[in-house]
């Protein structure tokens, strides 16, 4: 008995069917079956806001958990940035020589120390929130960056605490900030935005490169150094100040807050628009890179 062919209008062999198939096929999917990830500003930003609560929950969660077991409660908020005076009192004693006229060294780093513990700690912990919430992420639907926020906005709480310690250094040497001081809010705002748009950023990038929160820690530790902490941002030539405070706003911001507060000067124009400038490119890069990433997300276990 023979085998049906096309002409007795049987089927054909399968061998020929696979053969004529494999050589229909294309190389790569169409592109409308292959997937991009494209999240909207608005629409991440809307949804974001629609879960503000849950950034409000997250963080009250934290705070509970930093201070339910501490003996000394709220007070630890207060004892680093003190330590942190003490330490750089004693150091810096050639420093403190240098200082502003007619204002005490400690109250001129107190204010320094407050600008930079804010962004180091909102960074240190804001970095690591997507790796330390794992468990979580794995069982929830919400925007993920709700977990750098609420760490920024656990930083700030503690940082508005740390507030208390600076009132008493005016009172203790008798020194009254001047009406300039108005200008602080603003400050606030230009490290707000420069903070967010890179914790945002390296929370997104140690998902991709596990080996930056090693370096995380140590380039904290560093960047005091970099910055007008210890040291005044006039050291820096005029024409530099622009320059650096685009890429690091932290310098016209810690200068400016001094100025205002402890001198009654207006702002430098020159610095503090380019820290504006620098905040705002670093917000938005931030963020894009953030929605950009978070398709690997779900690798994170």
């Amino acid at each position: 008995m023979s085998l049906p062919t096309p002409s007795d209008g049987g089927v054909p062999p399968i061998a020929s069917d696979l053969g004529s198939a494999r050589g229909s096929l294309p190389d790569e999917p169409p592109s409308h079956l292959i997937y991009r990830h494209q999240a909207g500003a608005r629409t991440s930003l809307r949804a974001l806001w629609a879960s503000r609560d849950i950034v409000y929950t997250l963080a009250e969660r934290d705070i509970r958990a930093q201070y339910k077991q501490a003996t000394l409660g709220f007070l630890w908020a207060l004892i680093f940035p003190l330590a942190m005076l003490g330490i750089f009192t004693i150091i810096f004693s050639k420093e403190a020589s240098n200082g502003i006229p007619g204002v005490p060294y400690p109250i001129l780093a107190y204010i320094g120390i407050l600008c930079w513990t804010f962004f180091a700690g909102s960074l240190g912990t804001g970095g690591l929130s997507l790796l330390s919430n794992n468990a979580l992420m794995s069982k929830t639907q919400f925007p993920r960056e709700c977990f750098p926020l609420e760490t920024i906005l656990v930083t700030a709480v503690n940082s508005v605490l740390a507030w208390i310690p600076l009132i008493l250094l005016f009172v203790l040497y008798r020194f009254v900030p001047y009406p300039t001081t108005v200008w602080v809010p603003l400050f606030v705002l230009i490290e707000l935005a420069f903070t967010i748009g890179i914790t945002v950023m390296v929370s997104a990038l140690i998902i991709q490169m596990r080996d930056l929160a090693q370096v995380l820690p140590i380039v904290i530790m560093l960047g005091i150094f970099a910055t007008p902490v210890i040291w005044q941002f006039k050291k820096i030539p005029p024409r530099a100040q622009i320059v650096y405070g685009f890429f690091s706003p932290l310098g016209p911001v810690i200068d400016d807050t001094r100025r205002a507060m402890l001198l009654g000067l207006n702002p430098v124009p020159g610095p503090l628009l380019a820290a504006i400038a620098g905040s705002i490119c670093y917000l938005v890069l931030g963020y894009r890179v953030f929605k950009r990433l978070e398709v690997n997300f779900a690798d994170i276990a």
